[in-house]
């Protein structure tokens, strides 16, 4: 587990790849927090990384069981969570008429 600053929170924040996700991610950083960013891709969070933020692999639509293993690997990161920013998504297209 890495030490997490005084006074600081940990963010967990999920489909960190781009989008809202990476700019809270950004903003937390600057306020000097501790966050975990998550993407289904974690190479696109090299960048955020480098910044600072400890990456994980997260794909929302995963089984319980491998959700709960990330939760569990984001907890050994920094021992606590503080703030969870569910911004993930995941789309399905089409007409409404052939959602089942």
């Amino acid at each position: 587990m890495t030490p997490v600053p005084p006074n600081a929170k940990v963010w967990l924040v999920t489909g960190c790849a781009s989008g809202l996700g990476r700019e809270v991610v950004l903003a937390a950083l600057a306020h000097g927090d501790c966050v975990i960013a998550t993407a289904r891709n974690p190479e696109r969070l090299a960048d955020l990384e480098k910044k600072g933020a400890r990456t994980l692999a997260l794909d929302v639509t995963a089984s319980q069981e491998e959700l709960n293993a990330v939760a569990a690997q984001a907890l050994s990161m920094c021992g606590t969570i503080d703030v969870l920013v569910n911004n993930a998504a995941y789309l399905l297209e089409g007409a409404i008429e052939e959602c089942r």
